[in-house]
């Protein structure tokens, strides 16, 4: 019985590798139950990790620029990497996340990766990809 759970758990997590994307910046980025996640590698800030997640969205999802993303689960414990940190997004919030904040609200413009129901623009978590060809495009 034991041999059979442990076999199961490889396939699992097998499963979820192949399923993985990698964003421009490296980052993966794996479906999970109500959205997808984005893992960190544990020295990345928000705006690598909404990078990430835009890119997905766009690619992946087939978002528009115009739709909005939004923080399903906070930083916290992978759910698809043991032992690594992650962030869950969606791009259907249910009611509790749908009137989330957003940048402005309450004068703060910082951008989140903790807060469920924060969101934005899918456009605008993309533009955080650009500090990627900043490191490659020094001029």
């Amino acid at each position: 019985m034991r041999r059979i759970l442990v076999s199961a758990i490889a396939l699992a997590l097998a499963t979820a590798q192949a399923q993985a994307f990698t964003a421009i910046n490296g980052l993966t980025v794996t479906p999970v139950p109500g959205g997808f996640e984005v893992v960190t590698r544990g020295s990345d800030g928000p705006r690598q990790i909404w990078c990430a997640a835009g890119e997905y969205a766009r690619k992946a999802k087939g978002a528009g620029g115009n739709d909005r993303l939004y923080i399903r689960t906070g930083y916290g414990v992978s759910r698809s990497e043991p032992g690594k940190r992650g962030v869950v997004f969606t791009l259907r919030p249910g009611a509790r996340l749908a009137d989330g904040p957003r940048p402005g609200s309450d004068g703060n413009y910082s951008v989140s990766m903790r807060r469920p129901g924060f969101n934005l623009r899918t456009a605008h978590a993309e533009q955080f990809c650009a500090d990627t060809f900043e490191d490659v495009w020094p001029f």
